[in-house]
């Protein structure tokens, strides 16, 4: 994806939109409180929150001319909507009211109404659709036709079972330590997870999540799957904000998105969630868009992150991240 920084005084202006958005059904919370402070690490700014006054949409809009940062901000906003666990009348109305006055037409603000009616099963068919069906259909047409969404469709169910298709994955044993193909083997084995062509094994098509896993580092932990979410948005030039906005859903709401895996909650932590974005966005490749991981797997892992430009979680970390030491 396309991402830009706000500057200081860009993340000033934005910082109050959130506020407004917050304020409009009671005070800042803790979940809320730890999201702008988030925001201003990765920033650099340091307001007092107590003093930042609320914003109008038409102030706003005056303040962000760029289409781009407009964009990022009304997304910025709906996971302010929603990162206290809550989706509240108010803050949908304001969240519609900011995207209206500042143009940005976003599938996500007619989902955040969606979440606030609680009709869960429309706002499901419509990310499911858009994060899986509509783009993989449309490839696995291209390349296979109706043999192909077969296959897919009882690959998704769990019921597509292929020995030459398994074989060729538990082949992957025997590549060399550190590879992508051994570690893709590895990360199956522990975790218990079946190889494609394995009853119950994911359909190829959906293996770059698997790989996006490997190569950016992140485990399988709910915290983590927020933030491999994030990573593939980061690299996804096709709706990359819905996987953002898919991951708030299902494991921090506790929205369950998807039969396979448990909803849970509070597992969106923002500044790691903003910093696995930026990861992903610094990459020279989408994962999701034509690439082949075949032709790489016998490549090093490290290799393939330096290749990609797939820079560490570091390399994003702010000066006043406790975490980090003063190496100078």
């Amino acid at each position: 994806m396309e991402l830009k920084m706000l500057d200081p005084e860009q993340a000033y202006w934005g910082l109050r939109a959130m506020k407004t958005i917050v304020m409009a059904d009671g005070a800042l919370d803790k979940s809320e409180r730890h999201m702008m402070e988030s925001m201003q690490r990765i920033f650099g700014t340091t307001h007092e929150l107590e003093q930042l006054a609320p914003i109008t949409p038409a102030e706003l809009a005056r303040a962000f001319p760029d289409p781009q940062l407009r964009y990022q901000l009304v997304q910025g906003l709906i996971v302010m909507s929603l990162i206290d666990g809550e989706a509240s009348p108010q803050e949908a109305d304001l969240v519609e009211n900011f995207a209206q006055a500042l143009e940005v037409s976003a599938p996500e603000v007619k989902n955040l109404r969606h979440v606030m009616n609680r009709k869960i099963v429309p706002l499901r068919l419509d990310l499911v659709r858009r994060v899986w069906l509509r783009p993989k259909v449309k490839e696995i047409w291209e390349k296979e036709g109706i043999r192909g969404l077969f296959k897919f469709v009882l690959g998704m169910a769990g019921k597509y079972e292929n020995a030459a298709l398994a074989a060729r994955y538990q082949a992957l044993e025997h590549y060399s330590t550190g590879s992508l193909g051994r570690s893709y083997w590895e990360y199956c084995r522990k975790n218990e997870f079946a190889f494609p062509g394995e009853k119950g094994g994911a359909p190829e098509p959906i293996l770059f999540h698997d790989c996006a896993h490997l190569l950016s580092g992140y485990g399988t932990t709910p915290e983590e799957e927020v933030q491999v979410a994030c990573f593939s948005a980061g690299f996804q030039r096709r709706e990359p904000w819905l996987f953002v906005f898919f991951v708030l859903l299902q494991f921090h709401m506790g929205i369950r998105m998807t039969p396979i895996t448990e909803a849970r909650t509070g597992f969106f932590d923002p500044e790691k969630a903003m910093i696995a974005l930026r990861r992903g966005a610094a990459m020279n490749v989408d994962l999701n868009d034509g690439w082949d991981y075949w032709p790489v797997m016998g490549e090093q892992v490290e290799n393939l992150r330096r290749q990609y430009n797939i820079l560490p979680v570091e390399a994003f970390r702010t000066r006043t991240d406790p975490n980090v030491r003063d190496v100078a």
